[in-house]
């Protein structure tokens, strides 16, 4: 008696003109009524079976539907444009973006999503690591997960394929030692500040560890005069722009099309200066308070007056001579000459190294974690310790002790 084969349990038969062995099975119905069929084909009848079962299931887990034939580098496109980028801060999507241009596409990239594997995956992170870090093949990592995990979401693939495979291990170095001035050098530099157009903005970025863009979008009000405090509550940005022209403009840059549209990141307290300069939240997300010594605050006081006769639309603390918003360029090269001045030649030398040497000479000092986590805005616990709570006292007492360390002119410890 011949096997008798239930409806949708599909079919496999050899097709003599096409010579293929040809499995297919039934899903469903079109609106007309008709009967929806799933083929596959092969030379070989197992491999047919194979296959047979293996679309079978797949449309069984995906609700009757196929996983996309997307490749990554299309789906890549649609996820950093429509996912990430509405709800990202500027820098972090320029990163993703510059992450998947660089290692990700080249390895990946014509792959469809349903074929990537866990080899592929460790072949990133193994050449990553050789040509640059762990860390940012821990990043290239945080990032395949992410685009494949919305593609899971949206049933696009089947699972998340980075779910296979464990993260690159990453050895933290002691950068923070690394990237700092030794106390004289320290000094050198703090003597050249009281040189500068701006003295308070180094001083300050030497004392509290404050970042680049939390100088850069420090307003006038971000002081307090009166309780001698300072709070960093914004970080100065440029942010990213997209087309905005229907039809297509031609412009390859979304800079240079005529209708172009600055992305604000969704949910996040924006404020836009000038182009595509903007302020956002500092990098751990809230605003941080810490105080100013009674020099600092005299200093600040005199900054803030000879501020009102000149142009500053913005509120800016530290704007550029014209008054407008100084770019993380100008900033850097002000930087370089300071400390090429101080007697510093090492072309390495970023601004970061200011923060970096603050948290140093702050442990040095005898500070607490907890206190300085509070004062240079760590997120992480773990940057610095398990620090809890940090009362104004004892954060006035951290910097009165990084006073004495360093005995800054003019200064009384």
């Amino acid at each position: 008696m011949p096997r008798i084969r239930k409806s949708g349990d599909g079919g496999l038969y050899y097709d003599a003109k096409r010579k293929l062995w040809v499995g297919v099975f039934d899903n469903g119905l079109t609106p007309e009524g008709r009967r929806k069929q799933v083929r596959v084909t092969s030379r070989s009848q197992s491999k047919a079976r194979e296959k047979l079962m293996a679309k079978k299931a797949e449309f069984a887990e995906n609700y009757g539907q196929a996983y996309s034939k997307q490749t990554v580098n299309e789906w890549a496109d649609y996820w950093l444009e429509s996912v990430q980028q509405p709800i990202m801060k500027p820098g972090p999507f320029r990163a993703y973006r510059s992450v998947l241009k660089v290692w990700i596409r080249p390895e990946i990239g014509t792959k469809k999503l349903v074929d990537v594997r866990a080899s592929d995956l460790r072949r990133i992170y193994d050449k990553i690591t050789v040509k640059r870090s762990d860390a940012t093949a821990l990043k290239a990592h945080v990032i395949i997960s992410s685009m494949f995990e919305s593609a899971r979401l949206e049933r696009i693939v089947p699972k998340n394929v980075a779910e296979d495979i464990k993260p690159p291990k990453v050895v933290k170095a002691d950068r923070v030692a690394r990237n700092t001035f030794e106390p004289d050098v320290t000094y050198r530099v703090i003597e050249e500040t009281m040189n500068r157009r701006h003295p308070s903005k180094w001083l300050i970025s030497l004392d509290a560890g404050i970042r680049q863009g939390e100088r850069l979008g420090a307003t006038i009000d971000s002081v307090d005069l009166v309780r001698g405090t300072f709070t960093v509550q914004w970080n100065l940005v440029e942010g990213n722009y997209v087309h905005g022209c229907d039809p297509a403009c031609g412009k390859r840059a979304a800079g240079w099309c005529p209708s172009k549209r600055l992305v604000v990141p969704q949910g996040v307290r924006c404020r836009v200066l000038a182009g595509r300069v903007m302020l956002v939240p500092p990098k751990s997300g809230e605003p941080r308070t810490f105080p100013l010594l009674p020099g600092m605050v005299d200093m600040l006081a005199n900054h803030i007056a000879e501020l009102s006769l000149q142009p500053n639309p913005h509120g800016l603390l530290w704007p550029a001579s014209d008054g407008s918003p100084m770019t993380s360029r100008d900033d850097q090269a002000e930087w370089r000459d300071l400390i090429n001045a101080a007697g510093v030649e090492n072309d390495s030398v970023t601004t970061h190294w200011a923060r970096h040497t603050a948290i140093s000479d702050m442990s040095a000092a005898g500070i607490s974690a907890s206190n300085i986590g509070g004062i240079v805005g760590h997120k992480s616990p773990g940057v610095t310790g398990e620090y809890t709570h940090q009362s104004s006292l004892d954060a006035f007492d951290a910097m009165r002790k990084l006073q004495a360390r360093r005995a800054l002119p003019g200064q009384s410890s």
